[in-house]
């Protein structure tokens, strides 16, 4: 866990910050008469000495102790600058002088001493060039003003920016020369407040407030404790998500893809998700279908009759783009008057948030809480959960099924291969055995009884036969009885001659011998026969037998790869992925169903706590007008009146710097989940105030896009490093996880995923891969820029005649800062394009990465004719960061191989940003060969244009 003293360092590190913002801000309204912002009367400049009236120092010497009363000198910020240059807008009483300084000199610690009427010198003091406003008046170049020196003082600052030395402060005012046109000037000084402007005061604000909970209540911190989104963005990294995890509730637009489903994952748990999403991935989507399980989850608790709690979702962001985009996909798929509040600033709130409110009553008042409705739409919810439950429950019946299945399976074939290995020796065997019956298919029909007859005759005649072994008495018998040879084969004869019949006709004859060597060859023959026969006799029955057994075997064998057949059908019919990988897509219609029956039932439950309701909505809107015993009691009652506000305004929407204005009072946990857009352009201490009003928070960013303006340059960012922070005890390690000026290592983005403040580290974000917005050749350009590529799923025409990329070469050069040639060129493809686009339905952008040359653009092509083809379509590149148009044009600016290509191929990301505006047809106009010979992102660029789209010249 982070020490608490490192924490207070950090916040006072953002402070300083601010205060360098305010310092350099390009514009400073001179306020009314009651409330001057801008002071020229009763100030001088002599020589470099500033001169005040008494009156003046002595007024501004009361608002510093005040400030220093109320335990808040940081408040009080003077500065001063010279010449005056400022513009008038608008007339009579609206009428509003906006002064633009080059530089600012800040004084406000001259008011901790005495009046000196010989003045201040001026150059004793800390000033700092105002680098817009340089690029604005005065044509300085982006690497330019970057590179300015502010360490040396500010006449090195002044020779450097004007190419001129300058005796004094004083002859600066009388020599400089002053813009003309539309501005007006004066070759006067003037002092500014810097301590009030619009864009910082609410966050600045918070912070103050961080710092003074944590020094005066640090027990009553409750964000500051382990698992809160607000010091886990501080400390931790966020831990990987978790597959087999279960959401309720889905808006009714696309289904998660698997990488927005792991997100979704993810923040159902955990204090805060980070979200890498490159552009066109989906990520409005991913925060819409966030907004609808708040909304689902908060129904279910009460109607589970478990405790309430606010489901308040707050969508933020720096980017304006991104917040009417969320606004935008929110009233497309889901139009319906009392779900959505939008806020922000003053005027905001003033124009739609409290109408909404006023609508919210006026509804409230004049509806009837009607219980039977109210019942219904319960069970109507409750009937939309159990749908989604028995599925779950089918699914894992399902899931157990084919585990049993899979194991029967397996078993099965065991079974199936012992079988097979069974009946294949036994198969063996029968060929034996078969082999062996062939051979002796002759004795099918063998005589066997008739040569057993001969056989007994035989052996008869054998033992007649006279032999000289024989006994006296035998042969005293033989010769008695005149036995001789020819006798005995004679009786043989007769003896056996019905058997000798019996094997004529058969395929064994046999032939009676005819002395004693036929008859022991006889006896040979006849014992070999019925050897053979036996032989025979004994192998039939084997083959029979062993057939059965093969017919038994091969039923076993058929039943069972029937049922294996069976078995791998069902498993066939179970979906491949496991249940936590599609439920999502599957249930998706039921999910969204449960989304709508939720919101049905909270404007039920509504109308059954109104009273309620509308006090804490005449409580909240009182509190943004600044009433305050409004003020008071959303200070003391805070979670009551969220509660019962987030009923029917369950989203709310700001920009990042005026979350203040929507919550004005600073309380841990009020908001139930923060979405943050377009982190990866936010500076790092302006999500911190509202992760600390946080229980959850998602924060989503492309670090690979545009990355956060500094308007400071390098000199000044140097000194913050060193006077904020190693200044302060903290480490270079400490200033590139923590500091705004660290652009490239430290914005919000990088902080909620975890980077460890090495260049290139992105730390542990959930990244989304799927692109669905840009032609594929348009963002195959991006797709290198991100590790692995991106899946490119975008609905086109990939046999459309026209090109999805163009590029037109234009030799070009530098008038003032600007290129005319790109300029004739863009302007001349608008006319035939716009031509071609008969229904005015292409949106066009015309973007530059210099201010000078958006500026020139601006003002040529934004008189043109044509509808929806504004101002407000032409800008650098920065300002097209969060959104996307149909076409997109590119003007580069830079022509020749003198000047420095360095600013565009510094970093991928500004040409990342720019191409990936185009849904249908980026052109890029310029010198196309100095582009190349370039390198880098330029070079690439033109590559990809020719091997993937046409290039023309300016006269096609």
């Amino acid at each position: 866990m982070l020490e608490s003293e490192k924490l207070i360092q950090i916040v006072q590190a953002w402070l300083s910050y601010i205060r360098l913002e305010e310092l350099t801000q390009a514009e400073v309204e001179r306020g009314s008469e009651g409330f001057p912002n801008v002071f020229s009367d009763n100030v001088r400049l002599v020589g470099n000495k500033l001169l005040l009236s008494s009156e003046l120092f002595k007024q501004f010497q009361q608002q510093q102790q005040a400030a220093i009363n109320r335990d808040k000198p940081n408040e009080f910020q003077i500065a001063a600058a010279f010449p005056q240059i400022y513009l008038v807008q608008g007339r009579g009483k609206e009428q509003k002088l906006k002064y633009l300084p080059l530089f600012t000199i800040d004084i406000s610690k001259i008011f901790q001493g005495r009046y000196r009427k010989t003045g201040w010198d001026l150059t004793e003091f800390e000033f700092q060039p105002v680098i817009v406003n340089l690029m604005r008046l005065y044509g300085l170049e982006e690497e330019v003003a970057e590179s300015l020196i502010v360490t040396e003082g500010i006449f090195k600052f002044l020779e450097d920016t004007w190419q001129r030395k300058f005796p004094s402060l004083h002859d600066f005012i009388d020599q400089v020369d002053l813009p003309e046109g539309k501005y007006k000037t004066g070759r006067q000084p003037y002092l500014l407040r810097c301590d009030f402007s619009p864009y910082n005061v609410q966050l600045k604000q918070d912070l103050r407030d961080i710092l003074k909970q944590r020094f005066d209540t640090p027990d009553n911190c409750k964000w500051l404790v382990d698992n809160h989104p607000a010091l886990e963005y501080i400390c931790n990294s966020p831990l990987p998500p978790d597959s087999e995890v279960m959401f309720w509730g889905a808006f009714p637009s696309h289904a998660p893809d698997s990488f927005q489903a792991s997100a979704l994952k993810h923040a159902q748990h955990n204090p805060i998700t980070a979200v890498h999403g490159p552009p066109g991935t989906g990520k409005t989507e991913l925060f819409l279908h966030l907004v609808a399980q708040q909304v689902v989850k908060r129904a279910l608790r009460i109607v589970r009759g478990e405790e309430d709690a606010s489901n308040l979702t707050l969508f933020a962001s720096t980017n304006n783009s991104a917040i009417q985009k969320f606004q935008q996909r929110l009233f497309e798929k889901f139009p319906t008057e009392h779900f959505y509040l939008d806020g922000g600033s003053q005027g905001v709130i003033r124009r739609s948030t409290l109408p909404k409110l006023q609508s919210c009553l006026d509804w409230l008042r004049t509806t009837e809480f009607n219980h039977e409705t109210w019942e219904q739409a319960k069970l109507d919810l409750l009937s939309a959960e159990n749908e989604i439950q028995q599925l779950i429950e089918q699914d894992r019946f399902n899931e157990s099924q084919q585990t049993a299945n899979a194991e029967q399976l397996s078993q099965l074939d065991a079974q199936i291969q012992s079988l097979n290995n069974e009946i294949a020796a036994i198969n063996e065997k029968l060929q034996l055995h078969q082999e062996q019956s062939s051979s002796l298919g002759d004795y099918a029909d063998f005589p066997s009884y008739a040569y057993q007859q001969i056989k007994e005759g035989l052996l008869r005649a054998e033992r007649e036969l006279p032999h000289v072994s024989d006994s006296i008495t035998k042969r005293a018998f033989d010769w008695i009885n005149f036995t001789t040879d020819k006798l005995v084969f004679k009786r043989l004869a007769n003896r056996v001659n019905a058997a000798v019949l019996n094997t004529l006709a058969t395929a064994h004859p046999f032939q009676l011998p005819l002395d004693r060597e036929g008859l022991a060859a006889s006896q040979t023959e006849v014992n070999q026969k019925l050897d053979s026969s036996q032989q025979w006799q004994n192998i039939n029955p084997k083959v029979t037998e062993i057939k059965t057994h093969l017919t038994t075997l091969n039923q076993q064998l058929e039943s069972k790869q029937t049922h294996h057949q069976q078995l791998q059908t069902q498993l066939d019919s179970y979906p491949d992925e496991d249940f936590y990988s599609r439920f999502y897509r599957d249930y998706h219609s039921q999910q969204v169903e449960l989304f709508q029956r939720a919101f049905s039932f909270l404007q039920q439950e509504t109308l059954r706590c109104k009273d309620k309701v509308m006090q804490a909505v005449e409580t909240y809107g009182s509190a943004l007008t600044g009433d305050g015993d409004a003020l008071l009691k959303l200070e003391t009652e805070p979670e009551n009146i969220y509660r019962h506000l987030s009923l029917i305004f369950p989203v709310i929407s700001s920009s990042l710097q005026s979350v203040r204005n929507m919550l004005p009072t600073l309380h841990s946990n009020s908001i139930a989940l923060a979405l943050a857009d377009e982190s990866g352009t936010t500076l790092i201490h302006q999500l911190f105030p509202l992760l600390v009003r946080s229980k959850q928070a998602v924060v989503a960013g492309d670090p690979k896009q545009i990355e956060p303006i500094i308007n400071l340059c390098d000199d000044t960012i140097k000194q913050y490093l060193k006077t904020a922070f190693l200044e302060q005890g903290m480490t270079n390690e400490d200033y590139y996880r923590y500091a705004p000026t660290a652009k490239y290592t430290a914005t919000a983005y990088h902080r909620a995923a975890g980077a460890n403040g090495t260049e290139g580290d992105l730390g542990t974000g959930i990244v989304l891969r799927n692109h669905y917005r840009c032609a594929a050749p348009i963002i195959q350009f991006c797709s290198p820029n991100y590790p692995g590529g991106l899946q490119i799923l975008s609905n086109y025409d990939s046999s459309a005649q026209y090109p999805h990329l163009l590029a037109y070469h234009v030799e070009g050069s530098h008038v003032n800062n600007t290129n005319p040639e790109e300029i004739d060129a863009i302007e001349a493809f608008l006319t035939s394009y716009i031509a071609d686009d008969k229904d005015n339905s292409k949106t066009i952008g015309v973007i530059s990465p210099f201010l000078q040359q958006a500026n020139a653009l601006r003002y040529r092509l934004s008189n043109r004719e044509r509808q929806n083809f504004s101002w407000n379509d032409i800008g650098t590149v920065h300002t097209f960061q969060g959104g996307e148009k149909a076409a997109i044009i590119l003007s580069p600016y830079q022509c020749h191989q003198e000047h420095s290509f360095w600013f565009l191929n510094r970093k991928p990301n500004l040409l990342n940003t720019a191409v990936s505006r185009a849904r249908e047809l980026f052109v890029l106009v310029g010198n196309l060969e100095e582009l190349k010979r370039a390198g880098g992102e330029t070079k690439r660029l033109v590559e990809h244009i020719e091997q993937h789209g046409e290039i023309r010249s300016t006269n096609s």
